[in-house]
């Protein structure tokens, strides 16, 4: 009787151990009500973005759209969450014709005190060296070391302007998204031969400005995915830019996140006091 008793409890306990519930998945972030705004070194990002949105299971995301061009009256009426900018000639302000970083940001912390903007610190044109680039192919003789020297040149010169900003607002709400920091890595890993099926950086472009190609297009939407909703995209499957293998889509995602997490402009890791 004892031996059937023990025998019994092992049992139950045996039997609810395995039936304990297991801690759930974090959670998918809030959908968030952003506008979108740029040319076309930008025009891909919406699509890839909402695109990770729905893998995601983020629910609630919505890209709100300007009524005529330069129309922010969205964002003047508390309709936006995040204003999402990006040009080639990123290194400059004011933002989009005439209106300023910070009329724009002023216009949206007033509307909504959750509201943030984001600037998409892109690669830079001709790599920095405009006036040898002729063709595409001539980013071939571009040296990374040289591209990533002048890239963080022109970071710094924008991040003082973000922190500027930032101070005079009195939080965090003006961020970089570091695009063109991703495509070096990504280039990096092409020379390696560590980026199946691309040899060479000319490859990675369309044209001689350059724009971006369809992996910088994937890259790009990536790094915008990882900075909005601060969640990492690695392992979404998409069905946008299906040019590309999974494995160009896994090492895309991964380059995206770990440049973007570690960025602490982009918003997730701390900015260390200087």
């Amino acid at each position: 009787m004892w031996l059937l008793s023990v025998v019994g409890f092992l049992a139950m306990v045996t039997q609810g151990t395995a039936q304990e519930p297991k801690p759930s998945a974090k959670s998918p972030p809030k959908g968030l009500r952003v506008l979108f705004n740029g040319n076309s070194w930008f025009g891909f990002v919406p699509g890839g973005v909402a695109d990770q949105v729905k893998a995601a299971g983020i629910e609630g995301h919505k890209e709100v759209r300007m009524a005529k061009p330069n129309d922010f009256g969205a964002i003047e009426a508390g309709e936006v969450d995040v204003y999402a900018h990006g040009v080639h000639w990123w290194m400059e302000t004011p933002w989009t014709h005439g209106i300023t970083a910070e009329k724009l940001v002023g216009m949206g912390l007033k509307a909504n005190p959750n509201f943030r903007a984001y600037y998409h610190a892109a690669w830079l044109v001709g790599d920095g060296r405009a006036k040898e680039i002729k063709t595409k192919d001539d980013y071939d003789s571009s040296k990374l070391a040289d591209v990533q020297a002048v890239l963080d040149k022109t970071r710094k010169g924008v991040e003082a302007i973000v922190d500027k900003l930032n101070e005079k607002f009195g939080k965090k709400v003006v961020f970089l998204v570091p695009v063109g920091d991703a495509t070096v890595k990504l280039r990096e890993m092409v020379l390696a031969g560590k980026y199946p099926g691309v040899k060479k950086h000319s490859e990675l472009w369309s044209d001689a400005m350059p724009h971006a190609g369809v992996h910088v297009s994937a890259l790009s939407g990536y790094c915008h995915f990882a900075a909005i909703y601060r969640t990492s995209p690695v392992g979404l499957k998409i069905s946008r830019w299906k040019e590309l293998t999974d494995e160009q889509h896994a090492i895309l995602q991964k380059i995206a996140w770990d440049v973007v997490s570690k960025y602490p402009y982009a918003g997730i890791a701390k900015i260390k006091a200087s």
